[in-house]
């Protein structure tokens, strides 16, 4: 074999080691290639394209007009105006189109044509390959839907978003906002500040709070007024995050607006209706402060002399009998009369109990001072009472108040802590009125208020809706083996407490009225 030969030889397997490499790998691409003659309108298909197409080689390669059979109506002329225009620019052109394969299945392939000149520029032949592209359009599309699918939850959200440059301009926002507001994404996007959109009271506001937000970055439901533009007020809540570059600076905004006027609606009827109940309750305690006030002072009245008149007239019949007869009957006469005396005595603490004298005519603390004393002679527990720092003058209804509530903490002492002492400190500094009552008993864990049957609740709940009513503040501590305190707080601008002419002593925190022992109130 000469050299020229041995040459060819290399040449030819080369080449059949290229296409074979080439097959290979339009195989794995799912790819063909083809060709058109121009003067003849032959074409010559790749086995690859035969495969794409699902058409057996025993078929041979269609002509243009049966393989343009293969494709969607819509695909039709596309490709055949892509020829053309190829044809008429001689420059290379890429397109995508839908094919109906014999199996029925939809596929898409994308096609690019070359065009091939002679040495005189006339072109004779196009040159092509086809792509199955199916799974990338089908990719392609389910993000079209998901990013359609996005941009609808954006724009129809139940609620605004807007994002702000680091100026305050709207640079986006929703069109859930746009509806609320009245306004159109012209008039607003790249015209308008956010700023501009509030309300004056809440323009002001956010301004403040924007400066911060730009450091911070971080904004959570604040409640402001948005401002339509027919000029009504849209209540909504607001909160934001910020977008920072890698320096730290500032770029935009990502802000979530909620209307609020159903919360504010419903803020404004709670409002309106614990005022009603608070009204009522007042009204309430002031009532049964009055019958109190009526009741002992017709028992004091009337039952109080009656009873007296029946001891002086059981001495003078006692008097008046037999001194054989009046011996017979003494052990009697002495019945009675200490009945008398015991009833008599039920009554004053009775009367004491209801309305007691003391608080009408001297006030609060000497009624307390009085209180105290007939508890710890009736009871054996002491009671300790410090109202040294106490030079406020008390509104009447809460003078009743506190001492009903004392009233109260000592029964319970008496019932059920077993305490030996109780310490009670009345003050006030200059915008508080302090009350702490403290006992050494046995306490218990305050979580069993909430237990069925539980023998301590009651009386709790009385004193702190009396305190809560009368726009007071109730606290309670209490564990097992450490007694109970009681706190209650009155603010002196509530309006019903009245500071006394009486030189004060310099002023003392709330936190010192309540501080431990060694310091005053």
């Amino acid at each position: 074999m000469s050299q020229d030969s041995h040459l060819r030889y290399d040449v030819e397997a080369a080449l059949r080691a290229s296409e074979a490499r080439l097959r290979e790998a339009q195989a794995v691409a799912r790819m063909g290639d083809w060709e058109l003659d121009r003067k003849t309108g032959v074409m010559s298909w790749s086995p690859g394209l035969f495969k794409l197409f699902e058409r057996p080689l025993e078929l041979g390669t269609p002509d243009l007009n049966e393989a343009l059979g293969y494709y969607a109506p819509e695909s039709i002329d596309q490709t055949r105006d892509t020829f053309w225009r190829v044809i008429d620019s001689g420059e290379r052109e890429e397109f995508e189109q839908l094919v109906w394969l014999p199996s029925g299945a939809e596929r898409y392939h994308a096609t690019t044509i070359v065009p091939v000149k002679d040495a005189d520029g006339y072109i004779y032949k196009l040159y092509g390959t086809t792509q199955d592209v199916t799974a990338r359009k089908l990719v392609e599309q389910e993000l079209r839907r998901q990013t359609r699918e996005i941009a609808d939850l954006y724009e129809n959200a139940p609620c605004g978003y807007y994002s702000l440059d680091a100026e305050g301009s709207i640079v986006r926002i929703n069109d859930t906002q746009l509806r609320w507001l009245g306004f159109t994404r012209k008039e607003v996007v790249g015209h308008m500040k956010a700023a501009d959109l509030f309300s004056a009271p809440s323009r002001a506001l956010f301004e403040h709070v924007f400066r911060v937000f730009k450091r911070k970055g971080v904004l959570r439901n604040m409640e402001l007024d948005l401002l339509r533009k027919d000029g009504s007020v849209l209540p909504v809540l607001l909160s934001s995050t910020a977008i920072f570059d890698a320096d730290g600076g500032f770029v935009a905004s990502r802000t979530v607006v909620s209307d609020n006027s159903d919360r504010r609606q419903l803020e404004l009827e709670r409002a309106a209706h614990a005022t009603r109940v608070t009204d009522v309750s007042r009204h309430m305690v002031e009532v049964q402060e009055r019958e109190r006030r009526k009741l002992a002072s017709d028992l004091h009245d009337h039952a109080s002399p009656n009873l007296a008149a029946l001891r002086l007239t059981l001495g003078n019949l006692a008097e008046a009998l037999p001194p054989e007869v009046r011996e017979g009957l003494q052990s009697l006469l002495d019945d009675a009369n200490g009945l008398l005396l015991d009833t008599t005595n039920g009554i004053r603490d009775i009367c004491t109990d209801l309305r007691p004298a003391a608080l009408d005519y001297a006030g609060l603390v000497p009624a307390l001072h009085d209180y105290a004393q007939q508890f710890t002679q009736r009871t054996g527990v002491r009671v300790d009472l410090d109202t040294a720092s106490f030079d406020f003058q008390v509104a009447p209804n809460i003078q009743s108040l506190l001492f009903r509530i004392v009233q109260e903490a000592l029964t319970n002492c008496a019932k059920h802590a077993r305490a030996r002492s109780v310490h009670i400190r009345l003050g006030n500094c200059s915008s508080q009125v302090v009350m702490q009552i403290s006992d050494d008993g046995v306490g218990f864990d305050s979580r069993q208020l909430s237990d069925r049957g539980s023998t301590h609740g009651i009386g709790l709940i009385t004193m702190r809706e009396r305190a809560e009513f009368a726009g007071g503040r109730f606290t309670m501590n209490s564990r097992p083996g450490a007694g109970t305190e009681i706190t209650v707080v009155f603010e002196h601008d509530a309006g019903v407490l009245r500071q006394s002419p009486i030189p004060q002593s310099p002023v003392t925190p709330t936190d010192d009225l309540l501080s431990a022992g060694g310091k005053q109130l």
